[in-house]
């Protein structure tokens, strides 16, 4: 079996700035996208980061489907809402903006949020509640997607599997961060299992015809199963409420489109949520004996984010690891845009 590479942060940022430079985005997008692509690398999330998600960018902006220096507007501006058009840029940097704004406002304002419009996948939701995290706000983001899970009783796809996140910050770099989606299992852990040549567990994806099925092939054309049931159904419903409803775009539920098929827009939505503490509370104490609580009720016992945060700290020293198919995809991407490539 071939060994993996390790690979160190710096290397990627670096690589992931370079290509998205030369594609056309400028360089505070480019920076911010890199951000969100190393965070989810770091955090253990492989099917939002660098060898993934920067690839599936380049294949989108050269195709058309995302625009990489978009003219990005907003729409409606009061004290404690915004409304952006994205003008389909990819979803990470107009994501950041959205984040950053609400956090801005909420410190005015105590609770604020930012919707976005017309824009692309922007992959990790944990990543933008971190961004509030990181300046002392509780964060709440959420996307919608391209249709993936039927209503109870029905055999067509209607609603996408809504990524969401909270984060709230901790003692120190310790935090509380609940990332996830509304189905069994994401999409991109599908790809990886494809990938690997391997088989889904059962009770997680149907086909097209409605028949249970272990090919994670099959997760573009069939129909995922929602956490819960219907329960995991309404979440999505809920969350498409919040995200492709209220941002006022022209796509929303069953119309948003794939980011697969790269010449085509998507019409992603997006909810940025900030809540800023009330002065004088002891938010991350608070958030900190939380986690302690949860961390005393078991060996094994964990509170969402732990694992991940004590992961990313690793990759900050050590590097991540990346499979050989993902070191040559990324020596590809480079070659293809002339810029120089990770160091061997």
């Amino acid at each position: 079996m071939s060994e993996s590479t390790l690979l160190s942060l710096r290397d990627l940022h670096r690589l992931a700035t370079d290509v998205l430079t030369h594609v056309g985005m400028p360089a505070d997008h480019a920076g911010w996208t890199a951000d969100g692509l190393v965070w989810a690398d770091a955090h253990g999330l492989p099917a939002h980061g660098v060898a993934t998600k920067l690839v599936q960018c380049v294949q989108r902006i050269r195709a058309g489907g995302t625009l990489a220096d978009p003219r990005i507007r907003v729409l409606a501006d009061r004290p404690a809402h915004q409304l952006i058009d994205a003008d389909h840029a990819w979803g990470q940097p107009v994501g950041t903006l959205a984040m950053l704004r609400a956090v801005e406002m909420a410190r005015t304002q105590g609770v604020a949020a930012v919707s976005v419009r017309d824009a692309t996948s922007a992959a990790a939701m944990g990543y933008f509640a971190d961004l509030a995290a990181d300046r002392g706000c509780i964060g709440l983001a959420a996307t919608n997607g391209p249709a993936l899970i039927a209503a109870p009783g029905g055999r067509r796809r209607v609603v996408g599997n809504q990524g969401h996140a909270l984060a709230a910050p901790g003692d120190g770099d310790e935090r509380l961060l609940y990332d996830t989606a509304t189905t069994t299992m994401s999409t991109g852990e599908m790809d990886g299992v494809h990938e690997r040549g391997e088989r889904l567990p059962e009770g997680v994806l149907r086909d097209a015809q409605g028949e249970p099925t272990t090919d994670p092939s099959q997760w573009t054309t069939g129909l995922l199963e929602p956490i819960g049931g219907h329960r995991g159904f309404g979440l999505s419903l809920a969350l498409e409420v919040l995200t492709g409803v209220l941002a006022g775009g022209g796509r929303f539920g069953a119309d948003v489109g794939l980011p697969t098929r790269h010449d085509q827009t998507q019409g992603v939505s997006l909810l940025m949520l900030a809540i800023a503490p009330v002065e004088g509370e002891d938010l991350t104490g608070r958030v900190h004996r939380l986690i302690e609580v949860i961390g005393a009720s078991g060996d094994q016992a964990r509170a969402p984010g732990v694992n991940a945060v004590r992961r990313a700290r690793h990759a900050r020293e050590h590097g991540v690891e990346y499979s050989p198919a993902q070191v040559t995809r990324l020596a590809d991407l480079a070659a293809s845009c002339g810029v120089t490539p990770l160091p061997a």
